[in-house]
């Protein structure tokens, strides 16, 4: 058994004895008034791994009824943290006690009543059991009562409804064309609400979904605010003042190799299943003077239910148009909106715009504000459609695309490393697009003097977070952002393959550049849809000398 130190003997023996009384115990609390980890007054929007409660440990004073000390714990803690609470109450109590030793301790834990008297048998305080603490009881059962049931996460009259324009919004996936700064006006004229305006989030590969402003005005200063913030208080206050509806998805946690496969040695690529990731939806609101909470009311239930219903029509009818360029586009559209008083569905109007304009004025306040002393990295070289990933290619695959007829960028390093092939394939970063612009994008990157290298540089993002940047380095030593990796993606399973059989390869790898986006070959392309092909470098950060990075530019938010 842990004892106390003779230093910390000889100090407590120098206080005081009174002859009070105490009271001391650990009970469990609801999940939900766990001490928070930081200073932040946001509620937290994803719940705690494990299932451990926090616990609180008290020690109150019998005799004067008042608390000395006060402690919350997680519940895997030992008896050690009882002790560090009585030291607590004995030399540094709550005001207006002060520091004496207790003549009587009274528990009604028959463990934690032998563990104390082995601890304080040389401080002369009795240690007794009891059955029951009614001090502490009455105190207790005041804690629970001012915490009540948080709601529903959605009120269950409107769950249904919401969670079908949810999922359909996640079947339609915007954010693999549009970018964050692109706005889109949602009008109401309900729930206290004139204009919804949405942004899309999630086109650089961190947290998709859809966050809703109540007000232009909000959205602007946000933007506003997030660039010139500075210190991580700034950063946080301006998360504060956000006012704003959101529907935002979990990543999904599955291995990238199951949804984008790697070529067979036949010159076959299995077949893509058309299922989606199963998805967790976050749904929630933020406003300066509420902060942020993981759960909706009835009105902002059915709100967001309408806005989400009129953006995935708005979507259906402009898609190919929003994907080629976000100009001037409109719809109106009649949605059923979920009553508050009764169970007759109302009907109303909804008109629906893009703002090109207001998607120029956010695009150049971040170019405005670029840091020339910061490294230029552009991000407007992929199409609007592009789709990248990180695959494997078969050995034999290899051999069959520097044979062929296509566009080639080759390295005097890899005939060896193919005849002396290691793991279960190369690595490769695949970017397919449509096939015109496929071959403009081939053509730029000639403009580019070809791919030197490609690296994952360390970064942060606005609030802090690690993650890295994959930055493609062109022969003119141009940087290029090719995708934002959170701490989730890099832990994964397929992340660790893939950067060891980089390791296999002594970091040569490949980059192919396909058509085929729509239909079945998308994220599945035929050898005869590769029509770019570049034998480069993955590269360490160390080399590219850029240091830990801000990943500013995209607005991808980890609510």
């Amino acid at each position: 058994m842990t004892t106390l130190n003779k230093s910390t003997l000889r100090r407590l023996q120098k206080l005081k004895q009174s002859n009070a009384v105490w009271e001391g115990d650990r009970r469990a609390l609801p999940a939900k008034i766990r001490q928070p980890q930081d200073s932040s007054n946001i509620i937290p929007l994803h719940g705690h791994d494990g299932e451990s409660k926090p616990h609180c440990i008290l020690w109150v004073d019998g005799s004067m009824g008042m608390v000395r000390s006060m402690d919350v714990v997680d519940s895997v803690i030992g008896q050690e943290a009882f002790v560090r609470a009585l030291l607590q109450a004995i030399e540094h109590p709550q005001s207006p006690a002060q520091p004496s030793l207790p003549q009587k301790i009274l528990v009604c834990d028959r463990e934690l009543q032998f563990y104390l008297r082995g601890v304080l048998q040389d401080l002369g305080i009795s240690v007794e059991y009891i059955e029951q603490l009614p001090l502490i009881d009455e105190i207790f059962s005041h804690i629970l009562e001012s915490f009540t049931e948080t709601p529903p996460t959605v009120p269950a009259k409107f769950a249904a409804a919401l969670h079908k324009q949810s999922d359909q919004l996640w079947q339609n996936a915007p954010w693999e064309c549009l970018w964050d700064h692109q706005v889109i006006s949602i009008k109401l004229d309900r729930w206290d609400i004139d204009t919804l305006y949405a942004i899309v989030m999630g086109k650089m590969g961190l947290e998709q979904g859809v966050i809703f402003y109540r007000t232009e005005e909000s959205l602007v200063k946000f933007r506003h605010r997030i660039i010139s913030g500075n210190s991580e208080d700034e950063i946080e206050e301006t998360f504060l003042h956000q006012d704003c509806l959101f529907n935002l998805f979990e990543t999904p946690d599955l291995e990238m190799e199951d949804d984008f496969p790697p070529f067979l040695s036949r010159g076959k690529i299995r077949a893509l299943s058309a299922v989606k990731p199963p998805l967790k939806p976050i749904y929630g609101t933020l406003h300066p003077l509420e902060g942020g909470r993981p759960y909706l009311y009835d009105e902002e239930a059915i709100a967001l239910t309408v806005a989400l219903e009129a953006l995935n029509k708005f979507w259906h009818q402009h898609r190919k148009r929003l994907s080629a360029s976000f100009g001037n586009l409109s719809g109106n559209y009649t949605v059923y909106a979920p009553s508050l008083d009764s169970e007759v569905e109302e009907t109303i109007k909804i008109l629906v715009k893009t703002m090109p304009d207001l998607a120029d004025e956010l695009r150049q306040l971040v170019e405005e504000e670029d840091d020339d002393d910061s490294p230029l990295i552009s991000e407007a070289l992929w199409p609007d459609n592009a789709l990248i990933n990180m695959l494997t290619l078969p050995w034999s695959q290899i051999e069959l695309l520097r044979e062929s007829n296509i566009y080639h960028q080759l390295s005097d390093k890899f005939p060896a490393i193919i005849a002396n092939p290691k793991g279960e394939g190369f690595p490769t970063l695949m970017i397919q697009t449509s096939r015109p612009k496929a071959v403009e994008l081939i053509e730029e990157i000639k403009s580019f003097d070809g791919i030197k290298s490609l690296c994952f540089n360390p970064a942060e993002d606005v609030f802090g977070n690690a993650c890295q940047l994959g930055l493609m380095v062109m022969g003119n030593d141009d940087l290029h952002l090719f995708g934002e990796f959170d701490k989730q993606t890099l832990s994964s399973e397929h992340h660790k393959r893939w950067k060891q059989r980089c390791k296999n390869t002594k970091s040569n790898i490949c980059v192919i550049i396909a058509m085929g986006i729509t239909g079945a070959s998308r994220g599945n392309p035929a050898p005869q849809h590769i029509l770019g092909y570049y034998e480069i470098q993955l590269v360490d950060d160390k080399e590219l000398g850029l240091g830990k990075l801000s990943a500013e530019p995209s607005f991808d938010f980890d609510f």
